[in-house]
């Protein structure tokens, strides 16, 4: 009986929050004021595209240095983004990945994406 109380308790509790913010906030957000950074309105911004679609494309085969290769070719203070799976293990060297913003692997078994 007690846990049938606490269920109906919490639900109205939830319920009580949702309606509280289904509230709408469509006045409030036609009377705001644009966003501004510095001093400079929102609508003074201009969104420039630099790079079309998918001109970056993904490493699909990602080949790896052994520790001994990677020590000399990087930096102890070298930034990496590392992923543990199953005993198998990938570093993916963060300098590289703003390169490439993507890497398709598979590590211990799992297919992953990495992202940056």
């Amino acid at each position: 009986m007690q846990s049938a109380f606490k269920l109906v308790l919490g639900s109205s509790i939830l319920l009580f929050f949702l309606a509280a913010c289904s509230g709408s906030t469509q006045s409030s957000l036609e009377d705001a004021s644009p966003a501004s950074v510095d001093g400079i309105e929102e609508e003074d911004y201009e969104i420039v595209t630099l790079l079309p679609r998918d001109a970056i494309p993904a490493i699909d085969n990602p080949r790896f240095l052994s520790a001994s290769e990677a020590d000399e070719e990087y930096a102890p203070e070298e930034l990496v983004m590392g992923v543990e799976f199953n005993g198998d293990a990938r570093a993916y060297s963060v300098s590289f990945l703003s390169g490439h913003e993507i890497v398709n692997d598979t590590v211990g078994g799992r297919k992953i994406s990495v992202t940056w």
